[in-house]
């Protein structure tokens, strides 16, 4: 199992990889503590697009960058994200302002240095894949239909192909989402599961009801990738249970939290 750290900086709590630091790769989730947002998007709101005055969410991005003093960088990157399984690719003439891209993925990669990519989620599975090797890094972004369409395998391909990764040399870490314990869905949308990943532990009913898994599921398709298992981290954080991190599900209008990488 990894070194990892909690890390309580003037209040903001990340989820840190120390680790990753001798090889200039940094690795991160954020959760809602420690920021300047107000209610109900209290505090460290990351998302521009929730309705929180612009102003805040990028006083909240640089407060992550300035605690984080190893990423010399003037923004923290991220895309309009919408559940489907676009990649985008970090290059030296991206257009953005203030680090957000006007294009529609959920999924950023990049090998640059100072150039963080970030995924943003309020249950939704975040996932950080670095290689320690090639020295690239990537954030996807799985909610269900991310998930029920492979975003993170596809990811990983695309990951592999332009960085010419060892497989061995990567490691991957699930932060803080939506678990089985409070992901009810619908029979329907069970079905859909069913039919196209069969019957499977990701999947389970409590009475009548059943039960989604989403970690369990994006982990089924890293059977696809020689990955070494001790390189796979799962934080093991319900947002659902915990009040830390933001959850649509129980808040309905509120924050995002992040999932954070890069190379320094």
């Amino acid at each position: 199992m990894f070194e990892k750290e909690k890390k309580l900086i003037e209040g903001m709590s990340l989820l840190t990889f120390p680790f990753l630091s001798k090889y200039n790769v940094f690795c991160a989730f954020t959760s809602r503590t420690g920021g300047y947002s107000k209610k109900p998007f209290d505090s460290l709101n990351l998302a521009y697009h929730v309705g929180e005055d612009r102003d805040l969410v990028r006083r909240n991005r640089q407060l992550v960058l300035k605690n984080n003093l190893n990423i010399k960088a003037e923004y923290i990157y991220s895309v309009r994200q919408v559940h489907g399984s676009n990649i985008v690719s970090i290059d030296k003439d991206i257009r953005h302002t203030d680090g957000a891209i006007p294009e529609d993925a959920d999924c950023l990669m990049t090998c640059l240095k100072n150039k963080p990519v970030m995924v943003m989620g309020a249950d939704c599975a975040l996932i950080l894949i670095a290689d320690i090797g090639k020295r690239a890094v990537c954030a996807v972004h799985a909610g269900w239909k991310g998930t029920f369409n492979k975003i993170l395998g596809k990811s990983l391909e695309v990951f592999c192909s332009r960085f010419d990764s060892k497989e061995k040399e990567i490691h991957i870490f699930f932060g803080p989402c939506i678990r089985g314990c409070c992901y009810n869905i619908d029979n329907r949308l069970a079905d859909k599961f069913r039919n196209r990943f069969g019957e499977g532990k990701y999947l389970f009913d409590r009475g009548e009801t059943p039960f989604l898994d989403i970690v369990e599921l994006n982990m089924v398709q890293l059977r696809d990738f020689d990955i070494p298992e001790d390189n796979i981290y799962d934080s093991r954080i319900c947002t659902g249970c915990d009040r830390k991190y933001y959850s649509y599900r129980r808040e309905g209008l509120t924050g995002r939290h992040g999932a954070i990488a890069a190379i320094f």
